[in-house]
């Protein structure tokens, strides 16, 4: 996601983050409260992983998550098998 010109996004962390998946739903949440879970496709559904991925990424955002709690969302769904190219 294109970050708008006027917005600085802090290189580190202020608030923790957790994002992990359990019974096929990724979970991301902050130490804050905020927290949500969505439901994830099959894993050949590749424009299923990519809309999860995007709400996910946008609610972390949302959310003041830094660059690398971002990617740690990303990674989270790679790690167990959701890749978008392969």
């Amino acid at each position: 996601m294109p970050q708008r010109a006027n917005q600085k996004r802090s290189s580190y962390a202020t608030i923790k983050m957790s994002s992990y998946i359990v019974r096929n739903e990724l979970h991301v949440e902050f130490a804050n409260g905020a927290s949500k879970s969505w439901p994830l496709p099959d894993k050949s559904d590749k424009n299923g992983i990519r809309k999860v991925r995007d709400i996910a990424t946008d609610f972390a955002e949302q959310n003041s998550a830094s660059l690398g709690q971002i990617n740690a969302v990303k990674k989270t769904l790679t790690d167990e098998g959701y890749h978008l190219i392969k």
